[in-house]
């Protein structure tokens, strides 16, 4: 009873496995989700993706997951012969590899046996990966060395995987060769699904059932992975329970001590009430009357420059220009309510209209010779008619 409350806590009631394949720069993603019921598997749900992303959007409460990589990177040899050396069977099918470098995997039938490798780095970067889309990896199998889990409940000779055709007899599998079936149906105790989801459908049994891999070197992985996932889980369930037990010893300090709180301290509670609601008021005068003389102040000195910004700018103006709107520090944004008032400091905009371009020109030079103006833009300039044209300028202003 214990080992199922824990097993529950740790993993759930929904168990998943998922295919990874990646061929010619474009990745292929097989889902199966199996959810227990009433001490048995049932479906839960069959997902194909694109991509990690597009998968973490569909199982986004899946947390752990048993991972088939059936990539174009995996090698996969038979090799025929009765000793069950998984380490030796390597040898023989890849002579000269440094171990060390390759995880690998065997799934031994009778006579004859597949041996899965592939290198170390490229399967660490694939669970890595599905780290950062906060999948955690409880276990992975290479290639179809998963199938073994499921070939009791197959009775046909020849079944089909996503990527390969199955070939087998009485005494086990003969041959696996790669192949883009149709697409097949397969029942398996009672859970109908496609052939697409065959592998992934062998890793959620993986995923339930826990079954350690003696058949390779990636029980180490395994055993590392599993661990983070359950250390993961434990701060999880950890912070949870302790959530709850806070908050219920708060629960009952409330109900125990608020009656006699409130009683005792309504009065307080009321006068103090009061002086805050005073010392509020109190600072928002303050603040209203700081800002009122601050707008006051800005105003003052706005109408002062303003004032001779215009007589030095209107001094240079010849008679071919007409203007007709002078915008000191101008407002960037419509005023809203509760907003601040933007503006668009030490700058003046200028419009007009001008039926000489050469005095314009000349207008445009005289003001940039003043010490106070930093730079002279136009924002326009164009024709209202064959005589007339449109201008607005921007008058930059030195910072003093």
């Amino acid at each position: 009873m214990f080992n199922r409350l824990l097993k529950y806590l740790t993993y759930g009631n929904t168990f998943c496995g998922v295919e990874y394949n990646h061929f010619q720069s474009q990745d292929i993603i097989y889902a199966t989700v199996l959810k227990r019921s009433k001490n048995e598997l049932v479906e839960d749900a069959f997902i194909s993706s694109s991509s990690l992303k597009d998968l973490s959007s569909k199982l986004p409460n899946q947390k752990h997951i048993y991972l088939i990589v059936n990539s174009e990177k995996i090698l996969t040899k038979t090799i025929s012969g009765e000793k069950r050396d998984a380490l030796k069977l390597v040898y023989k099918a890849f002579p000269n590899i440094t171990v060390d470098d390759f995880y690998f995997e065997v799934l031994y039938q009778n006579n004859m046996h597949f041996v899965s490798l592939c290198r170390k780095d490229y399967v660490d970067g694939i669970i890595s990966e599905f780290s950062e889309y906060k999948f955690n990896i409880i276990g992975f199998s290479l290639g179809h060395s998963s199938l073994g889990i499921l070939q009791e409940y197959l009775k046909t000779n020849t079944i089909y995987s996503s990527n390969s055709k199955i070939t087998s007899d009485n005494n086990g599998i003969l041959s696996i060769e790669p192949s883009s079936a149709n697409s097949e149906q397969y029942n398996i105790n009672g859970i109908t699904l496609d052939n697409s989801y065959l592998l992934s459908f062998s890793g959620a049994l993986q995923s339930y059932f826990g079954i350690e891999d003696e058949n390779g070197n990636i029980n180490s992985k395994i055993e590392e992975l599993v661990d983070d996932y359950k250390q993961t889980q434990f701060y999880n369930q950890f912070l949870k329970f302790a959530g709850l037990f806070i908050l219920a010893g708060l629960l009952i300090n409330f109900l125990f001590f608020n009656h006699y709180f409130n009683k005792a301290n309504e009065l307080e509670q009321l006068s103090e009430l009061n002086e805050a609601t005073k010392t509020r008021i109190l600072n928002l005068n303050a603040s209203v009357s700081k800002k009122q003389k601050m707008v006051d102040d800005i105003l003052k000195n706005n109408s002062s420059k303003s004032s001779y910004y215009t007589d030095r700018i209107i001094k240079e103006l010849p008679k071919s220009i007409l203007l007709l709107e002078f915008n000191y520090q101008p407002i960037l944004k419509r005023i809203s309510k509760e907003k601040p008032i933007e503006i668009d400091t030490d700058v003046i905009e200028v419009s007009g209209t001008s039926n000489d371009s050469a005095a314009f020109s000349n207008w445009i030079s005289e003001l940039e010779k003043y010490g106070w103006i930093q730079s002279v833009d136009i924002l326009q300039y164009g024709s209202q008619s064959s005589r007339t044209q449109d201008f607005v300028i921007k008058i930059s202003l030195n910072n003093d």
